[in-house]
């Protein structure tokens, strides 16, 4: 493996244009950039590839571009430390990509054009063409996921799949959805084992392969992937070691807004559950309180020099009215009917004998996970640009060390682009990451607002027709 010359180096070890025809073209000499989006709310990821074409492709009936290709594709960081290829090297030569759109065609001159075209993953192409028609009867969620990953007739995935223990063990069929759909739909219901039965599951894909987890799983990790430090650009060209350059920030910008009018609406602060039981006649209320719950799960700073986790994103100061933020249940209320020919085990599974299928009833999930996405929101959010690095990868944890010393600390990475470019015919590797962080430093004040006088009530009732019984004069 060659030597690192510069911060954001890459290696680009082939770039191959499978077309339709048959023909296995070589652009790897024609390349200008490629971009690679991977989001933890996605199912795929997705990119787009642009090249110098010279030689018409799109317009050579031989060749016949129209969107059916597929991409070989494999990218490196050189002189990694790290031997494993499956964590160091973006490698899409054994899986290739699928293109599925021609974008823009620039005319660069009379005899060059410039091509872009989009890509996604084999699998999500496969998911866009079949349905999921089957019944699952006590499987955890884990293994119906897997089980459609891997079957032939579904996705048929070979790529490495990584998930996390549930507890769960549904009963349930799927009618007629696409695999995708049906895994996040299935995702939305699920309990952690591990981690106090957290519903903050997510499906997603990065260029390692699938991952099956919660947000806790993401942030409970002692050491970040990576730290990487505010540094002016001077300060920057003044190192030598490229290490240092490598971990150094090159853009960074504060794209998060805190709302909490839509934090309420949507439930982060409060909200209650009512599920009716219609054949008994029975119902239970179940309030969701976002102060008192933060405990339960795991957040960026549950190891950390810099910070606490018990320092939620909202202050526990009482309001005019005597209650906090999270008082007000009835911010959101959800209501959901079931028929069950059950006197017990209806509402929680602590309260009844347990049937030999888990309890998938909403008052375990909905609110808790709610309020922790919307929370997510509603956190810090940085947009920061470093040097490329094939490591790393949405659903990192990383560490941030800020001139602004409150915002310094560990931070999760919700998604990421790697950009991978030619400036001035050198290889140039960064990734744009937005990362949040779902605690404060310290925590906020509750003391409280002062209340002031708001002067008297007064009541008048609209007299009818003009005040001035005078002539009109106008």
């Amino acid at each position: 493996m060659a030597e690192i010359q510069y911060a954001g180096e890459f290696q680009l070890e082939e770039c191959t244009l499978c077309t339709v025809g048959g023909l296995e073209l070589d652009i790897s000499k024609l390349i200008a950039e490629v971009n690679i989006y991977e989001d933890i709310f996605r199912s795929a990821i997705s990119g787009t590839i642009s090249f110098v074409d010279t030689n018409d492709l799109l317009g050579n009936p031989e060749i016949s571009i129209i969107g059916q290709e597929k991409l070989r594709l494999k990218l490196s960081t050189p002189n990694r430390d790290d031997t494993d290829d499956r964590n160091v090297v973006v490698n899409f030569t054994d899986t290739p990509l699928h293109i599925f759109k021609i974008g823009t065609k620039y005319n660069v001159n009379e005899a060059t054009d410039a091509v872009v075209l989009h890509f996604t993953t084999p699998e999500f192409i496969r998911n866009n063409h079949i349905r999921v028609v089957k019944s699952y009867e006590g499987e955890p969620s884990e293994d119906i996921i897997q089980s459609i990953l891997r079957d032939d007739d579904l996705i048929a995935s070979k790529k490495e799949f990584y998930y996390e223990l549930t507890n769960n063990n549904f009963k349930l069929v799927s009618p007629n959805m696409r695999p995708f759909d049906f895994i996040t739909t299935l995702a939305r219901r699920c309990i952690s084992k591990e981690y106090d039965y957290s519903p903050s599951f997510l499906f997603y894909e990065t260029t390692r392969g699938y991952f099956f987890r919660t947000l806790d799983s993401m942030m409970d990790r002692k050491n970040p992937k990576g730290v990487f430090r505010e540094v002016t650009p001077t300060e920057i060209e003044m190192r030598d070691d490229i290490l240092s350059k490598m971990q150094s920030i090159i853009n960074i910008e504060t794209t998060s807004t805190t709302d909490t009018v839509s934090n309420r609406r949507r439930g982060m602060y409060g909200s209650r559950l009512i599920l009716l039981d219609i054949f008994n006649k029975d119902y239970q209320e179940f309030d969701y309180n976002y102060l008192t719950e933060f405990d339960r799960d795991i957040h960026v700073d549950h190891y950390n020099i810099y910070g606490s986790q018990k320092a939620p994103v909202a202050s526990t100061a009482i309001d005019d009215y005597g209650n906090t933020i999270g008082d007000y249940p009835d911010s959101v209320l959800h209501v959901q009917m079931i028929e069950r020919n059950t006197t017990n085990g209806l509402f929680n599974p602590c309260w009844g004998v347990r049937s030999q299928y888990d309890y998938m009833g909403t008052d375990l999930w909905l609110q808790r996970r709610k309020s922790r996405f919307a929370s997510l929101d509603s956190a810090l959010s940085l947009q920061i640009t470093i040097p490329g690095n094939t490591t790393i990868q949405a659903g990192d944890l990383i560490g941030l060390d800020l001139s602004d010393e409150h915002m310094t600390g560990k931070y999760l990475i919700r998604n990421l682009h790697h950009r991978f470019t030619y400036a001035k015919g050198s290889p140039i590797h960064e990734i744009t990451m937005q990362c949040v962080r779902d605690t404060v430093r310290q925590t906020l004040p509750n003391s409280g607002v002062t209340k002031r006088n708001e002067g008297s009530s007064l009541t008048e009732k609209i007299s009818l027709g003009s005040e001035d019984p005078s002539e009109i004069t106008f």
